[in-house]
């Protein structure tokens, strides 16, 4: 018998939410298990176990238990009217942009509305600087209020809880992220504002022709097979999603014709992940005169995906990629069309591009307010993400204003002994919110030093516990340094970079 969130929203106008989290399934080393965030040391070593049980089974039970995975994933992002919400989307390409601002202006008032009556910290705070969501007429008034920054989330706690959520809001989640910055992040995410951003995904993915029916060869952060395994395969597969799961923490010189062959025996059409990881797949593809005449599309997300790696993906599998812009947030979406062109999905949220301190007046700042978190609301979030726009954006183009470039996800790699590379080591950080900023520098292989601004006191348990997410993601065999900062250095546009090979 399934959950009954999988089953769909109640149908009451609202409801009263728990002040103590609900269940959240972790996942760690290719396990899933059904979790109480509270009971964090309890958790800890549970999936601990579950992870070595995981990597001891054998090869067709660790297939079994990812397409399990796969199958709970599916059921939470696509239930039953996910088709119908996806050409909703869809039809909104066809808006002008006065139904787009009308629209995005009405559910920006209910939202505030929303987090004014039933947010202790915005109820505070709209109190505190006289603003009145019921009179606002314009998105140019959400100016009166302050930027919201990870380390307020992290101090408010749960004052930055909704006491009571709306029907559409749908079930809740826990989430957690940290981005470039390693500053971790956990916070509490509403269904309705999970399946809105995969709508906008799957509305950028059908217009290149993509479907849900199509099979995709994936690269991502996922611990899918054990970091002790020297032998392949290094695949494992989730049926029900439709994905060929190739393991990033062993993709190297001496397995990369293995993940080649994977993806040509197969006749995978797409590839899809992390840009750090699908160039060397290119490179090496190109090296050895391979070509796969199955594969029609490539797309990236979660990193930058610059001019040198689009050149070298194209030339390698003759195929243009396809990018994405987007958070766990779910706070700012921007998606690459067929023409070429990536433009911000501004009937997704409400986004302001705020200038930025330096020469180049192209330059802004990413501040986002979500109009689907219900019961977290994230407003005049900073992301901390700089982008070049046009200098005369022309907003009539659905759907919304053109992106030039983005700046704050170029990110290094970190090399094992094994030769393995492993780029987007954000993952190591979504949990510690007791870190303020980190950054991983590395000048061997086999070995990085992890360099720490707190958000307070320091102690054994703090470092205990960072220890232990480099060790699940990157091996026991790593050399690793823990050295304490008061601040980290940035880039010349005031960028935090957090990986960086210094030799």
């Amino acid at each position: 018998m399934w959950p009954t969130w999988a089953i769909g929203a109640s149908g009451r106008r609202s409801r009263r939410c728990d002040a103590r989290l609900p269940p959240n399934t972790s996942y760690a080393g290719g396990s899933f298990l059904r979790v109480t965030p509270a009971k964090s040391r309890y958790s800890t070593r549970v999936l601990a176990t579950v992870t070595r049980l995981y990597g001891h089974a054998p090869v067709w039970a660790q297939h079994l238990a990812c397409s399990a995975e796969g199958l709970r994933i599916q059921l939470e992002r696509f239930p039953p009217g996910f088709s119908t919400r996806v050409r909703q989307v869809e039809a909104r390409m066809q808006w002008t942009e006065a139904q787009r601002q009308a629209d995005r202006r009405a559910r920006l008032r209910t939202m505030l509305i929303h987090a004014g009556q039933h947010v202790p910290y915005w109820r505070d705070l709209f109190a505190r600087v006289g603003f009145s969501p019921h009179r606002m007429q314009h998105e140019d008034e959400l100016a009166r209020l302050p930027r919201l920054t990870k380390d307020i989330i992290v101090r408010e706690g749960s004052r930055m809880w909704a006491s009571e959520v709306p029907a559409v809001a749908g079930r809740m989640s826990q989430s957690k992220t940290s981005g470039t910055t390693g500053a971790g992040l956990v916070f509490r995410a509403s269904e309705s504002a999970l399946r809105e951003q995969w709508a906008v995904c799957w509305r950028y993915r059908r217009a290149h022709g993509i479907t849900r029916r199509t099979w995709c060869a994936q690269l991502g952060g996922r611990v899918i097979v054990p970091l002790h395994q020297q032998h392949g395969p290094y695949v494992r597969v989730n049926a029900p999603g439709r994905q060929v799961l190739l393991s990033g923490y062993h993709l190297g010189p001496h397995t990369v014709q293995e993940y080649l062959d994977e993806i040509e025996q197969r006749a995978l059409p797409w590839i899809h992940g992390y840009p750090s990881l699908v160039v060397p797949l290119a490179r090496a593809a190109l090296a050895a005169g391979r070509r796969l005449p199955a594969l029609r599309w490539v797309t990236t997300s979660s990193e930058n995906l610059g001019p040198v790696a689009r050149k070298t993906i194209e030339e390698a599998f003759g195929v243009v990629p396809r990018d994405l812009y987007a958070q766990t947030e779910a706070i700012a979406n921007a998606c690459e069309w067929p023409d070429g062109q990536l433009r911000f999905d501004e009937d997704f949220s409400v986004i302001e591009l705020l200038e930025h301190d330096g020469d180049d007046s192209s330059v802004r700042r990413i501040v986002g307010t979500s109009l689907d978190h219900w019961h977290q609301p994230f407003i005049r979030y900073e992301t901390g993400d700089l982008v070049r726009v046009e200098d005369e954006p022309d907003e009539s183009r659905a759907p919304g204003r053109r992106l030039l470039s983005i700046d704050g996800r170029d990110e290094d790699y970190v090399e094992l002994d094994t030769g393995a590379r492993v780029g987007r080591l954000d993952h190591v950080f979504k949990a510690l919110t007791f870190i303020h900023e980190a950054q991983i520098r590395q000048r061997q292989a086999g070995a990085i030093a992890i360099h720490v601004v707190p958000r307070g006191a320091w102690t054994p348990e703090h470092e205990a516990r960072l220890r232990d997410e480099v060790r699940q993601r990157l091996g026991p065999e790593l050399q690793v340094e823990v050295v304490m900062e008061t601040r980290l250095p940035r880039t010349n546009r005031g960028k935090l970079r957090l990986v960086i090979r210094e030799a």
